[in-house]
């Protein structure tokens, strides 16, 4: 382990507290610690800037809440480097590493004492007119809902080329497994182990008593459209930090992508161990 990158939230860590700390400890244990330039000079210590932190670092620590490690794995995501959290959210699912924790967790990253989980990864794309318009990743979950003051919207859902269903509803969710903690699970759709490879499909507030969540392989191909009336206002939105209009006539396409996305781990926990103790806490 040569160089390790720093990522922090927005307004997460007040005056730098736990981002100091970290790169403190890097920096007696001899490691390079990569930060971007807005980061630089509110630390106290000699650390690299970068234009871009994924690209030169082995390593990625960020600061935050779930939302910023969502952020931080996507800017991870293209470079392959692994992705290591520290909780200064409320809930924090994915960020594991809680700040009592911090030196404990650089030591066992500096030793090599740490394992990686290889998380499912959605490819997301819209055709609009036959063309693609828009492409982009999501390693929660890709939804497609109506706009905040639109009416109900009616969206069919096909898979590889074959008709599932029609929802009138506020939307639907596509998620992976490390997505089913999310939106998935607040619009009903079933919690699934993060290590799986499967596609969840959950309509956010049906119409319909009978709509429930269903599973598709990682192998298949799901797209979304707008049925119906032609008046109505759609979002793609991507692990709820992407945005894209979605017009009445665009096919919105779901798929597993070829590559994963790499959550590092410095704790023997039990998924469902931590499932328990985040959602009576929440």
């Amino acid at each position: 382990m040569k160089k390790v990158g720093i990522v922090i939230g927005k307004n997460k860590d007040i005056n730098y507290i736990y981002t100091n700390q970290i790169a403190e400890k890097l920096l007696e244990r001899g490691v390079e610690v990569i930060v971007a330039p807005a980061i630089k000079d509110s630390l106290n210590t000699d650390v690299t800037e970068t234009d871009s932190v994924y690209r030169d670092s082995d390593f990625i620590i960020c600061v935050g809440g779930d939302g910023t490690f969502l952020k931080a794995a996507r800017g991870a995501f293209p470079y392959k480097k692994p992705l290591l959290g520290v909780n200064k959210g409320t809930v924090g699912f994915l960020a594991e590493v809680e700040t009592g924790e911090i030196d404990m967790a650089i030591d066992k990253i500096v030793a090599g004492q740490y394992h990686i989980q290889p998380r499912m990864v959605l490819d997301v794309e819209v055709i609009r007119n036959g063309k693609s318009v828009y492409k982009n990743i999501a390693i929660n979950d890709a939804v497609v809902s109506r706009m905040a003051l639109s009416r109900i919207i009616r969206l069919k859902v096909m898979m590889d080329g074959e008709f599932v269903d029609s929802y009138a509803s506020d939307g639907v969710i596509v998620s992976t497994p490390t997505g089913s903690t999310g939106y998935s699970l607040s619009a009903g759709g079933p919690i699934v182990a993060p290590d799986m490879r499967l596609m969840l499909v959950s309509p956010i507030c049906p119409h319909i008593l009978y709509s429930r969540s269903f599973i598709i392989a990682d192998t298949k191909t799901i797209t979304i459209s707008i049925a119906g009336s032609k008046e109505v206002d759609a979002i793609l939105t991507l692990d709820g930090q992407e945005g894209f209009p979605i017009e009445p006539n665009d096919i919105v396409s779901v798929r597993a992508s070829k590559d994963s996305v790499f959550f590092a781990t410095v704790k023997q926990v039990n998924f469902y161990d931590v499932l328990r103790a985040k959602i009576h806490n929440t």
